[in-house]
C-alpha cells in the first residue's frame, strides 16, 4: 500500500503512555511531510583586494674592494633607505556563492474535525498502454461500472460514453469526432485527454484514488462538458496533464504506479 506522497508513517499511527494516576494517554505520532520549494535569486557580495608584499632571504654582494673613509654622497637622516617597486599582477579570488533560507510559520487554516485516522492511500496505478494491451481487464471494470463510463457529462458538449466495444479506440487515440474536435491543433490535445481520462476513470475503478485524482477527473470532465461538440476549445493540455500525472503514478498524495 502506498503512502501519502512525501510522509513517512511511524511504526504506529498511536502509542499508548502511562501517567502519574495510572491512566493511559494516547499520544500521537508526529508525521512530518517534507516539500521542497525554490525561487531563482542573485547572490551578490563585495570583494575587497589590499596589497600584500613580503621580503625573502635578502642577497648581499660586495662591489669591488673597501673604501677608507666615508661613503660618498650625503648619509640619509633617517639612517635607511627608501625607494618604491611596483609590479603588475593578476589576482585570482575563489569563490563559493550560496544563500541560506529560513522559514517562519505565518498562520494555520483550521478544518473540521472528524474520528477516527487520516485517510489513506491505496491501490496503484496504469498508464494508458496498460489498459489499452489488457482489453480484459478493461472490460471487466467497465462492465463492473454498468457497461459504460461517461468521459464528460452525459452527451453535453464534447462528452463520449465509452463500452467495451469503442474503448480501446479511445485508448489508442481514436475517439470519433464529433465529439472530438477533427482539426489541429485541438484535434490530437482531446485524444489524448479522452485516453488520459478514460485511464484514469479505470485506475479509480481499479482501486487506485486520491483526492487529487478526483479533482483533476471532476475538472476534465467538466472541460468536456463544456467543449463544442467536434470543434474544441483551448486549454485541453492543462486538463489532461493532471490525468497523465495521476496515471504515471507521479501525482502527490496519489498511489504510484503498478510494479
Amino acid at each position: 500500500m502506498s503512502r501519502p506522497y512525501g510522509c513517512r508513517d511511524s511504526e504506529s499511527e498511536l502509542t499508548s503512555t502511562a501517567s502519574t494516576n495510572n491512566m493511559f494517554v494516547q499520544q500521537a505520532q508526529s508525521v512530518e511531510c517534507p516539500a521542497v520549494v525554490n525561487e531563482t535569486v542573485c547572490v551578490q557580495a563585495d570583494v575587497s583586494i589590499t596589497p600584500a608584499v613580503t621580503v625573502g632571504d635578502i642577497i648581499s654582494n660586495c662591489l669591488g674592494g673597501p673604501i677608507i673613509g666615508a661613503c660618498p654622497g650625503t648619509s640619509s637622516p633617517t639612517d635607511s633607505c627608501t625607494f618604491t617597486v611596483s609590479q603588475n599582477i593578476c589576482v585570482g579570488v575563489p569563490l563559493t556563492f550560496s544563500a541560506e533560507a529560513a522559514a517562519e510559520p505565518t498562520g494555520i487554516i483550521c478544518g473540521t474535525p472528524t474520528t477516527g485516522p487520516c485517510p489513506s492511500v491505496t491501490g496503484c496505478t496504469f498508464t494508458i498502454g496498460y489498459y489499452k494491451n489488457h482489453s480484459a481487464v478493461t472490460n471487466a471494470l467497465i462492465t463492473a461500472a454498468g457497461g459504460s463510463i461517461v468521459l464528460g457529462i452525459g452527451s453535453t458538449g464534447s462528452s463520449y460514453t465509452v463500452t467495451t466495444v469503442n474503448a480501446n479506440n479511445v485508448l489508442s487515440f481514436n475517439t470519433p469526432s464529433p465529439p472530438a474536435p477533427a482539426s489541429n491543433p485541438f484535434a490530437q490535445q482531446y485524444q489524448n485527454l479522452y485516453a488520459q481520462l478514460l485511464a484514469a476513470d479505470l485506475n479509480v475503478l481499479s482501486g487506485a484514488s486520491c483526492g487529487y485524482a478526483l479533482t483533476a477527473i471532476a475538472n476534465a470532465n467538466s472541460f468536456l462538458e463544456t467543449s463544442p461538440a467536434g470543434i474544441g476549445k483551448a486549454g485541453a493540455p492543462l486538463v489532461q496533464a493532471p490525468l497523465e500525472e495521476f496515471n504515471s503514478g507521479a501525482a502527490p498524495g496519489c498511489p504510484e504506479h503498478c510494479p
